[in-house]
C-alpha cells in the first residue's frame, strides 16, 4: 500500500501493520471459520436448523418458511390474521412455547418466500443462507474488488447472527448495494433493485431523499415501476385478499413492537430494536417520547444525506451514506439487519483505497469491530444470561460509521489520488 504524498502535501496516515491485506484476509477467514465450527456443533447439537428428533427449530426463518409454504397453498391471506398465523405455525412447527404473533411483511415477500416454501425444512434453511449471503458477497466484491473484501463481510459477527437466524439482512444488504453500485451509469437497473427492497420498505425510506437530491428521475420512475410490477405479480399469483388484508397485519405488528402498551409493555425486549426508538425504550423512556426523539434523528440524517448529495462528495461518500442512513432512520431494525451495515463500510473502504486514510480512522473502525466481536464471544461464552440480540450495538455502529463518512465529506483532499498496491 502507498499512500505517500507529493512533496509539499502533509504526511497521510499508513495502514496499520494489522490492517494489511494480507493479515485481513487471514484474519477474516480465521473467524469464518470459527463461525462454522460453532455452527456445525450447533446443528449436530440439535440446537440450530433441526432438532434431535429432526423437527425445524424455531427462528426467525421459520416464519419465511411457513408463509412460503401458504403462499404456495394460495392460503396467504391467512398469513395477516394473528390468530390465523398463530394456528397455522403450530401446524407446521409443532406446538412450541412462542410463536412469532404476526406475519408483519407485504405480499411481495412472498414471491421471494414461496420457492422456499416448496422445499424440506433443512434444504430451504440452507438454501435461504447460502443464496443470499453469495448475493451479499458478490455485492461487496464489486463495490470493493479486493481479495480481503469477501473473509471481511465473513468475519462480521451480525453477518454470523443473520447466518444462524437465517433472517433476511443479507438479502436486504445486497439489493441495497446493488442499487448503489448501479445508480450512476444504470439507473433504470438501480431502480429495479430498489423497488425489490418494497419487500422490506422502512429500509427505503431515505432512498428518494438522495434520488432527488440527485436527479435521478429514471430510477425514481424505474423503482415505482418495479413496486406496481411486484405487487400486481403477488396479487395474481397469491390472490387480492393477501393486500387486503395486509393493513390488519401492519396494525397488529405495529401493537407488538412500536406501541406495546400495559403488561406487554413491561415485558418488551426493546434492546432487540438496534435503533433510536428500540434505545430509548430499552432505558425505560416511554413511547410518545422515543417515537419523538427517533423522528428527530431519522430527521437529521435526511438533512445529511440531501446535503451529502447535493454536495461535491465522491460518490462512494454519497453511497455509504445514504446506505447507513437508511439503516438509522428506520424505527424498526434488529441485529440480523445490520448484515446489511457491509454496504457503507465497502463504499468507505473504496473512498480509501482511493482517497487515503484519514487519522484515528483506522484505529475507530478496528475498536469498534473489536467491540461487537468481543459481545458476540460473550453470548456464546455464556448464552443463558447474556442476549447479543439486545445489546444496542447494531446502533453504535451505525453512528460511528455514519460520523466516519461525515468526517470524510467534510475535510478536503489534500493530496494527489492513489490507489493501495
Amino acid at each position: 500500500m502507498d499512500f505517500t504524498p507529493h512533496a509539499g502535501t502533509p504526511a497521510r496516515p499508513r495502514p496499520l501493520r494489522f490492517l494489511e491485506e494480507a493479515r485481513l484476509e487471514a484474519c477474516g477467514y480465521a473467524l469464518a471459520i470459527i463461525y462454522a465450527v460453532i455452527f456445525v456443533h450447533l446443528y449436530r447439537a440439535g440446537s440450530w436448523i433441526l432438532d434431535i428428533a429432526g423437527a425445524p427449530v424455531y427462528t426467525d426463518f421459520a416464519t419465511i418458511w411457513v408463509a412460503g409454504i401458504e403462499a404456495v397453498r394460495g392460503e396467504a391471506a391467512r398469513l395477516y390474521d394473528s390468530a390465523q398465523f398463530l394456528k397455522i405455525q403450530a401446524q407446521l412447527l409443532g406446538t412450541r412455547p412462542f410463536f412469532y404473533p404476526n406475519w408483519p411483511y407485504p405480499p411481495i415477500m412472498l414471491l421471494i418466500a414461496a420457492p422456499f416454501g416448496a422445499l424440506p425444512y433443512l434444504y430451504a434453511f440452507l438454501s435461504w443462507d447460502i443464496l443470499t449471503l453469495a448475493a451479499l458477497l458478490i455485492v461487496v466484491y464489486r463495490i470493493v474488488p479486493r481479495p480481503s473484501a469477501i473473509p471481511l463481510v465473513l468475519a462480521s459477527p451480525f453477518t454470523a447472527w443473520n447466518f444462524l437466524a437465517g433472517q433476511n439482512g443479507f438479502l436486504t444488504g445486497s439489493l441495497l448495494g446493488a442499487a448503489l453500485l448501479c445508480l450512476q451509469r444504470r439507473p433504470v437497473l438501480a431502480g429495479i433493485f430498489i423497488g425489490c427492497l418494497s419487500y422490506k420498505p422502512q429500509f427505503g425510506i431515505l432512498l428518494p431523499v438522495a434520488l432527488i437530491a440527485a436527479r435521478q428521475w429514471r430510477a425514481i420512475a424505474s423503482a415505482a415501476v418495479t413496486v406496481v410490477a411486484l405487487a400486481v405479480l403477488s396479487a395474481a399469483a397469491f390472490g387480492i385478499g393477501a393486500w387486503e388484508m395486509l393493513p390488519t397485519g401492519l396494525l397488529a405488528q405495529k401493537d407488538v413492537v412500536l406501541l406495546a402498551g400495559g403488561a406487554a409493555d413491561a415485558d418488551a425486549n426493546w434492546g432487540h430494536i438496534q435503533t433510536i426508538y428500540g434505545l430509548v425504550r430499552e432505558l425505560h423512556g416511554g413511547g410518545v417520547f422515543a417515537i419523538l426523539l427517533h423522528c428527530a434523528g431519522a430527521l437529521a440524517v435526511a438533512v445529511t444525506v440531501w446535503r451529502v448529495w447535493r454536495s461535491s462528495a465522491s460518490y462512494d461518500l454519497k453511497a455509504a451514506a445514504v446506505s447507513a442512513a437508511a439503516l438509522i432512520a428506520t424505527p424498526y431494525a434488529f441485529s440480523y439487519d445490520m448484515a446489511a451495515l457491509a454496504i457503507p463500510v465497502a463504499f468507505v473502504a473504496r473512498d480509501q483505497l482511493r482517497d487515503g486514510l484519514l487519522r484515528r480512522e483506522q484505529a475507530t473502525l478496528l475498536a469498534l469491530f473489536g467491540i461487537v466481536l468481543a459481545a458476540f464471544g460473550a453470548f456464546w461464552i455464556n448464552q443463558d444470561n447474556f442476549d447479543f440480540g439486545r445489546m444496542p450495538l447494531g446502533l453504535i455502529a451505525l453512528v460511528t460509521v455514519m460520523f466516519l463518512i461525515m468526517r470524510r465529506a467534510a475535510i478536503p483532499v489534500f493530496f494527489q489520488k492513489r490507489q493501495w498496491t
